[in-house]
């Protein structure tokens, strides 16, 4: 089940609304909440849903200020950082990203 992640400014007059699905698993939600907030994104609402195997959650948020993240390198970083959630790198790799 491949992973998606979709981020839109045009669902919520307030938030940048994510959503992302893919293939559930043991502590995704903890990933995927740890991510942005590394991203530095604050989550205004959270809904979740699993259908079987499959995990469909969205998030409204905005960044620190509480604005909207407009910037569309911002919204593709975000975008990859959550897909990159469902498809963790093999330990080595994260080593070699850290260490670079």
């Amino acid at each position: 089940m491949p992973a998606d992640v979709v981020v839109s400014n045009n669902l919520s007059e307030k938030f940048t609304v994510i959503e992302v699905s893919g293939l559930d698993r043991t502590g995704l939600l903890h990933s995927l909440t740890r991510e942005i907030s590394d991203l530095n994104l604050t989550i205004g609402s959270a809904h979740i849903g699993t259908y079987g195997e499959k995990a469909v959650d969205v998030f409204y948020v905005t960044d620190l200020t509480g604005q909207k993240i407009a910037s569309k390198p911002r919204q593709r970083k975000i975008h990859a950082a959550l897909l990159d959630v469902f498809n963790p790198k093999p330990v080595e790799e994260r080593a070699k990203a850290v260490n670079s």
